[in-house]
């Protein structure tokens, strides 16, 4: 990926941690949207695609009950494609809350979008079957007030929870519209979804079309809604499809949602569902014509990996139904101006205290340890584990006596067996340049290996020779690679897995002044995985600081392929060799995650998740070697080694997740901070930068080109662009919500300056 221009190291400070200085008129009157009755309410019902769904509009009750005897309008029948349109009558009020409901009463059906989604006539329905659901099906949304001539409602089970917490509130005594903005908003902070909650765009994610051309955003809320259905399945079997609709809504209106569980239960947990949806995943890619390399769906894949691992990890086990904005439901010019306070008071609150700047401090001196001497105990924990491989390999090949040790690279296993247990441990210093790594390693063998080899004679004097092996590798391992300066250390549990085969192909003819060899060599790791639980530690310093967490490596498959030729010829007159071969290493799908804590010795710690993600990364190199020697003319050589390249039609696709929180002065709530970034292109990417905060968000996206947005809960959105002409540059932007503008933003006075609609104005910086 290409460095970030200076136009984006401009921006972002501007868009984030730019002071905002109020000047001329600071009048906070504006309008909001108008209240008329639209006349018309659609949107799309998917659990998954709902077909033949009969759909009502109803007002709410003062009591929290659903007023069904005045319906708001004539009821609509979901489209093939889950969509319906509802035109409201004049028993609609204004401004009013309106309760959304799809039912199965007319026998409606939808498109399976889990693992499986029950059974008919004892056939599994499968992920991408037809599922009839049972007449009893109800699933439902609500919208805070129609405020324009046409409204969006998708009603998925995630709206169909925020419904329920608003009847509840509602019943509690709050006026049906703020309850349902409420609701909304808090579902959305809960399950981590940038913007509204009714309004989400759905994908039918058993469809090639509808995954090939989604965004990131728009694959993470329907993989969330499908996996929160599948993960209540998964804790309670005894369930049908329609009851885990209802019952994950009861769940959270009873208290909400735990990111982990401290002891096993029937409940569904943030970590539990976004675990789902990455098993959803793999069933999306396996769908004829998803296009699995696409950088949309592994950066959703990268993102939801971060954001479980950090839940296992970082999370808590106490259940909440999510936090509601203070200004959630604001509009218009209001709007606007709450959210160019919101820009600056996460400015100013970007202060950080002493303490914190001296934990940074630290932190920064620890990365810069273990980029230098971590690397190197990594680097010799490598050796231990590839030696440990190796042992195991010389075991189980051994025909007659087992050997006791096996030495490779330097580095000696010691073999020990009791009863059906083989261990392999290692315990001695190695050298990794000029630093000395002490490593002490143990490892008990699960791993089956099966070879074969053969050899045969041909009519022409040559020999062919095969040799092929396959392995189901599985090895639990333990122990340290400690230098002076860091130490790396792997905890019992740990586990690697996966299968490995090779072949080994060729044929060889020797004569009296000549040698010959062709060969064709094949390596393969498919399904492997690293379930490491890790600590690294920094050694030395006055406040040293220490990572512990979870370290888990996964690896669709890794294959390495060689072909070539050694030629060889020698008489009394001349010497010649030659070799020549082409080797391509090809990786697909390796996804890594690391998540746990930082801390120091005077008690400052961080939580912290990184994800990344590597796949469609292959390279293919060239060698040849020739040389001669001759009496008459001396040594003659000539050598070249060139490997291809990346094109703009086929590179490596690479993704990245990073979340943390932080604790800023002035602000009450933590910070989650969740950063995430994707290669689209052989010098282009996309970035986006998400901060939530008691119900609030700023969600910062940069997608290419010259232009970033800046975005927040109530969807006002900031664009900056900037220009060139001359070689001066200029920053000019707008915020809008939705197609209406309220501000103009430009520098056009020397000074970035934001206009507001109403004729009151502040300077940015």
């Amino acid at each position: 990926m290409r460095q970030i221009p200076r136009f984006q190291k401009f921006l972002l400070p501007l868009a984030i941690a730019a002071s905002l200085a109020a000047c001329g008129s600071d009048s906070n009157k504006g309008g909001s949207s108008s209240t008329a009755a639209p006349s018309s309410v659609g949107g799309t019902a998917s659990k998954g695609i709902i077909i033949g769904g009969t759909v009502n509009a109803y007002a709410i009750a003062a009591d929290g009950s659903i007023d069904k005897a005045t319906p708001l309008a004539d009821p609509a029948v979901t489209a093939e494609d889950g969509t319906y349109s509802l035109t409201l009558n004049s028993s609609y009020v204004a401004g009013t809350a309106i309760f959304i409901e799809i039912s199965a009463e007319d026998g409606a059906t939808m498109r399976c979008d889990i693992a499986q989604c029950g059974t008919v006539d004892g056939t599994p329905v499968l992920f991408g079957d037809t599922y009839p659901l049972a007449p009893t099906f109800t699933m439902a949304a609500t919208l805070p007030k129609a405020s324009s001539d046409t409204v969006t409602v998708n009603v998925t089970p995630l709206t169909n929870i925020a419904s329920q917490l608003t009847l509840q509130k509602v019943a509690s005594g709050a006026q049906p519209s703020a309850a349902a903005l409420a609701s909304n908003a808090q579902i959305a902070n809960r399950l981590g979804i940038a913007g509204g909650l009714i309004n989400q765009a759905i994908v039918d994610i058993t469809n090639a079309d509808a995954v090939n051309g989604a965004t990131k955003e728009a694959l993470a809320y329907n993989l969330k809604a499908a996996a929160a259905i599948a993960a209540t399945l998964t804790g309670d079997s005894s369930l049908s499809l329609e009851d885990a609709v209802a019952s994950l809504s009861t769940q959270f209106v009873n208290g909400g949602i735990a990111d982990k569980e401290a002891t096993p239960s029937t409940a569904v947990t943030i970590e539990e569902l976004l675990e789902a949806a990455l098993t959803l995943l793999d069933a999306v890619k396996a769908v004829e014509g998803v296009d699995s390399e696409d950088e949309e769906l592994n950066g959703t894949s990268t993102d939801i990996a971060a954001a479980e691992a950090d839940a296992e990890q970082n999370g808590s086990t106490t259940p909440s139904p999510g936090d509601i904005p203070d200004d959630v439901g604001s509009e218009g010019l209001i709007a606007t101006k709450a959210f160019v306070k919101q820009v600056r008071d996460l400015a100013n609150a970007g202060v950080i205290t002493e303490n914190h700047a001296a934990f940074a401090h630290q932190v920064e001196l620890a990365a810069q340890v273990f980029a230098d001497d971590g690397e190197i105990v990594a680097e010799a924990m490598g050796l231990a584990l590839n030696a440990i491989a190796n042992a195991v390999g010389e075991y189980e090949d051994a025909e007659g006596a087992k050997p006791s040790s096996s030495t490779t690279d330097g580095v000696t296993v010691s073999i020990s067996v009791s009863g059906d247990t083989e261990t392999y441990a290692i315990s001695q210093d190695v050298s990794i340049g000029e630093t000395s790594v002490a490593l002490a390693l143990s490892a008990v063998n699960g791993s089956v290996i099966n070879e074969d080899s053969s050899e045969e004679d041909n009519d022409d004097g040559s020999t062919s020779y095969a040799e092929s092996g396959t392995a189901s590798f599985a090895l639990s391992i333990s122990g340290s690679a400690e230098s002076s300066a860091a130490k790396l250390s792997i905890d019992e549990g740990s586990a690697l897995s996966g299968a490995f085969s090779y072949s080994d192909e060729g044929t060889e003819l020797e004569t009296q002044n000549s040698y010959n060899d062709v060969w064709d060599d094949k390596v393969t790791v498919e399904d492997a995985a690293a379930n490491l639980s890790v600590t690294l530690a920094q050694l030395g310093g006055d406040n040293p600081v220490s990572f512990t967490g979870a370290m888990n490596i996964e690896l669709d498959l890794l294959s390495y392929a060689e072909t070539g030729e050694y030629d060889s010829t020698y008489t009394e007159v001349i010497d010649t060799q030659s070799e020549e071969y082409t080797e391509t290493i090809k990786v697909e799908g390796l996804d890594i995650t690391l998540s746990g804590v930082f801390s120091d010795t005077t008690g400052n710690s961080i939580s912290a998740t990184l994800a990344a993600s590597l796949t469609n990364a292959e390279e293919s190199c060239e060698y040849m070697d020739e040389s001669s020697y001759s009496g008459q003319n001396g040594y003659s050589f000539s050598y070249s080694y060139e490997c291809n390249e990346e094109t703009e039609q086929d590179y490596a696709m690479g993704s990245l997740s990073i979340i943390f929180d932080i604790n800023l002065t002035g602000v009450a709530d933590d910070i989650n901070v969740s950063f995430s970034a994707s290669r689209t292109g052989l010098e282009t990417g996309e970035g986006s930068l998400s901060l939530s905060y008691g119900g609030k968000q700023l969600n910062l996206a940069y997608q290419g080109g010259n232009s970033v947005s800046l975005s927040n809960h109530n969807d006002v959105t900031l664009v900056l662009t900037e220009t060139e002409v001359d070689e001066e540059t200029s920053v000019s932007g707008v915020i809008k919500i939705g197609d209406d503008k309220f501000a103009d933003v430009s520098d056009d006075s020397g000074t970035p300056v934001v206009r507001f609609s109403d004729g009151s104005f502040e300077t940015l910086m």
